[in-house]
């Protein structure tokens, strides 16, 4: 059902105007070859759309953000729960002292201590809030394979290392560590971190190869299939703190000596963009949310995403010969101020609409939106909206592929998102937002529809 609005504006052509194709793939519904007599006349309808909420179990995420911790939204009860497995990357140029000056017990070259730092990057929650978690070495005889998608439902049970001796053990946190001196604590220098002394025969066992095998060292692939696959750092206990996590890093401390002195000296290896980070996220309590009438949900992370179902048979019925030069649709938030609180999740910034259809290639093929069938919209604070300015080579796109789409032709689901962009601002990736957020959006109804304006041409003689 629609509303029609105005015929209006008359413009007269001048001679020499562009042949511009027509095929399905473009925002042109008729034939687009005029002559220079033509007159284009604009027309602007409104018609209603529908939305609903869904339940996303994962998405294929390639992604160097991981978080840790266990949340309850205080405004749904909706529970969230992240950990994460992490490989680590030899750094480059860091090489150890000469085999002969490092401290030895009975012959063989041993470590003092091993340290596991995970740096925090930022939180939500109770920095004091106490939270208990596993860490579980990965197997170098089962290492997750590069170029695999890795999904956000991942079992980590396979990349377990089980063998006698594998390293396994359970901590708790704080966000604040009030076993820090506060003039260290508070110093701007600090990162604040959480700190986990790993058995000092891990880190023996990584020297000794270090100079039996060097070529291991050489590059992550040999690393991680004989030196460490990583670890996989599980939530174990605690409710009220996630953390995002800046940095992961295996520290090994051991002693050497030169010139008859007596040094420190340390190992790093670090989890970087280089080799995998997996999020693992479970959410529960989320079923009763998609029963809301006057809303849908945006929750992250991967939880509750919006629907939208076009009135593609209602857009294009009667304007065959028609071209549309424009289609907008504004998403209002629903916004309960009085309902706030210091622990309401953060509102997602931005948005990509992509077609249902295509909800899980989008990600699994690394693309990125390019405008004609997939777009994004930065949440304004301002008209507490999103606002998706034109979309209307997306609708010719949808109908297109009705045949290949089959029930969701006219659907399309809108999914909060983390881009990053080179030097020149294009958008270079585009990963499903991870981070604790979430938005309430109008939903259509009779008496407060949900709607599109979309601005026709027609060309006459």
């Amino acid at each position: 059902m629609y509303k029609k609005l105005l015929l209006s504006v008359t413009i007269a052509l001048t001679t020499g105007l562009i042949l511009t194709s027509c095929d399905d793939e473009t925002g042109t519904l008729g034939i687009n070859t005029m002559p220079s007599t033509d007159q284009t006349h604009t027309s602007q309808a409104i018609y209603n759309v529908l939305t609903k909420s869904i339940l996303i179990d994962s998405l294929a995420a390639y992604t160097s953000d991981c978080y840790l911790g266990r949340v309850t939204d205080p405004e749904t009860n909706s529970t969230t729960t992240c950990d994460f497995m992490a490989q680590f990357a030899t750094l480059e140029g860091d090489e150890l002292p000469p085999i002969e000056s490092i401290h030895k017990e009975n012959g063989s070259i041993v470590a003092d201590s091993v340290e596991l730092n995970i740096y925090i990057k930022s939180y939500y929650g109770d920095s004091l809030n106490s939270m208990k978690i596993g860490i579980y070495e990965l197997d170098t005889a089962n290492v997750i394979p590069e170029g695999q998608n890795l999904y956000t439902d991942i079992d980590p049970t396979p990349y377990l290392n089980t063998k006698p001796g594998a390293v396994s053990k359970e901590t708790t946190f704080a966000v604040a560590d009030l076993n820090i001196d506060d003039t260290i604590r508070y110093a701007s220098s600090y990162s604040k971190h959480i700190s986990i002394k790993l058995p000092a025969e891990y880190g023996t066992r990584i020297l000794q190869l270090y100079y039996t095998h060097p070529e291991y060292f050489n590059n992550s692939y040999n690393l991680l299939r004989h030196v460490t696959a990583g670890f996989y750092v599980r939530h174990l206990a605690g409710n009220g703190t996630m953390i995002s996590i800046d940095l992961s890093t295996i520290t090994i401390f051991f002693r050497y000596t030169n010139n008859g002195v007596t040094y420190n000296g340390l190992k790093r290896i670090a989890a970087t963009g280089e080799v995998i980070q997996c999020n693992r996220i479970q959410n529960t309590n989320l079923l009763p949310l998609l029963d809301a009438t006057e809303y849908t949900y945006l929750k992250t992370p991967m939880a509750i995403l919006t629907e939208v179902e076009m009135p593609l048979t209602n857009i294009f019925s009667g304007h065959e010969n028609d071209t549309i030069s424009s289609a907008q649709i504004v998403l209002q938030r629903y916004s309960n101020a009085s309902a706030a609180t210091p622990y309401t999740l953060p509102v997602p910034q931005k948005l990509l609409m992509v077609p249902k259809a295509e909800l899980h290639t989008f990600f699994a093929q690394r693309r990125v939106p390019d405008n004609t069938t997939t777009f994004t919209a930065e949440y304004s604070s301002a008209n507490n909206s999103y606002t998706f300015t034109n979309i209307a080579p997306l609708i010719s796109k949808l109908r297109a592929q009705k045949k290949t789409y089959g029930s969701d032709w006219n659907k399309v689901v809108l999914v909060p998102v983390i881009t990053s962009a080179n030097s020149t601002g294009a958008v270079i990736s585009v990963t499903p937002d991870h981070s604790l957020g979430s938005a309430k959006l109008l939903r259509s109804t009779d008496e407060h529809p949900l709607t599109m304006t979309v601005i026709y041409s027609t060309f006459s003689n």
